[in-house]
């Protein structure tokens, strides 16, 4: 088990070393949604000259919906923010090193860039689930385990969803250096599997959803499976440069993201005829309500943001994607915990 984990951790950080940093929770959807229209002014605000402006960048994914709702129903502006919507369509790492982007959806995409600098830190927890794993039914792949020696597609190499499965493969002593891990954008990933060019693929929603609407079968989930849905996968970003400029501007979009996250435990349906008559996201509207109803929407959850944070890095240890093999695992964790974590829930 050492020597496969040292080869997985020698492949990983070579792989992770060459990805450019396209995180979140998914890349754009296929279509270019409709220019979002502006919320009307909150009338129990102190006026505009009292709104804090901030730029908040969104990739199109179904679990992005908190930035969505608080944009549409004005909850941006009811916590003092006059929010620019940026769709990223680019490295985020560069829209961050030339202050162009204040605040995302973050994911653990990004965790090894944080740790080599990346100026972005984690300010409040947001919800649990969105990634998936699908094979088409004539595989056999039902489970994690079962992808030893097989053909999988990813969005990116060392993205987080390669990192949890190649983690429970090896939690049931299967040995993640074996599978041949294909790259395509997400819209194209079904598409791959229907062509043989892979046997599965693991995705943020809504693109596993798809497919499985299509006939293709589950083997993966971090919405559902046990070990995985325990634990945060989205968190709410913020540029470290901006936080410490306008602390008050963390704690509004702290405030704000809460209030939506509350808004979309109430009305999923409702949230998701919006995304998609806004154009947000793909898929239908029934398909991304039964996501938004399956995450649990939790925003300002301290204790579960800390166990969040320690479990996955330790899924990306197990993975073999660390890069190091520290003495103590539990204290390296906490030294970035210390760093990357500035708490505004």
């Amino acid at each position: 088990m050492k020597k496969i984990r040292e080869k997985v951790m020698l492949i990983m950080a070579i792989a992770l070393a060459a990805v450019m940093l396209l995180s979140a929770c998914a890349p754009a959807a296929p279509a270019t949604p409709a220019t979002p229209t502006a919320p009307a002014a909150d009338a129990s605000s102190d006026g505009e000259e009292d709104l804090i402006p901030a730029i908040v960048g969104f990739w199109g994914g179904t679990c992005e919906a908190p930035i969505f709702v608080a944009y549409e129903n004005g909850f941006f502006r009811d916590a003092g923010l006059d929010v620019q919507m940026l769709r990223i369509t680019q490295d985020v790492s560069v829209l961050m090193v030339n202050n162009e982007l204040d605040s995302f959806m973050l994911t653990p995409a990004v965790f090894k860039a944080m740790q080599q600098g990346l100026e972005l830190i984690i300010i409040d927890t947001l919800h649990i689930g969105c990634i998936q794993g699908v094979a088409t039914p004539e595989s056999g792949i039902l489970t994690p385990a079962d992808l030893e020696g097989r053909t999988v597609g990813v969005e990116q190499i060392g993205g987080i969803g390669q990192i949890q499965a190649s983690s429970q493969m090896v939690l049931s002593g299967a040995d993640p250096s074996t599978v041949d891990w294909r790259v395509f954008p997400n819209p194209q990933l079904e598409l791959a599997m229907e062509r043989g060019e892979i046997e599965a693929f693991i995705a943020f929603d809504p693109w596993a959803e798809i497919a499985m609407q299509n006939g293709m079968v589950r083997f993966f989930s971090n919405t559902h499976d046990e070990g995985l849905k325990e634990f945060f996968c989205c968190f709410l970003g913020m540029s470290s440069r901006s936080l410490e400029a306008n602390p008050e501007m963390g704690r509004r979009l702290s405030q704000a993201f809460a209030r939506a996250c509350a808004y979309i435990e109430e009305n999923p349906d409702e949230v998701a005829e919006m995304m998609i008559d806004r154009g947000y996201v793909a898929g239908d509207v029934e398909l991304n309500a039964q996501l938004l109803r399956d995450y649990t929407w939790l925003a300002g959850n301290y204790e579960m943001l800390r166990s969040s944070f320690f479990e996955i890095w330790r899924q990306i240890y197990r993975a073999g994607a660390l890069g190091s093999t520290p003495d103590d695992l539990e204290a390296y964790i906490q030294a970035m915990y210390e760093t990357m974590v500035v708490f505004k829930g």
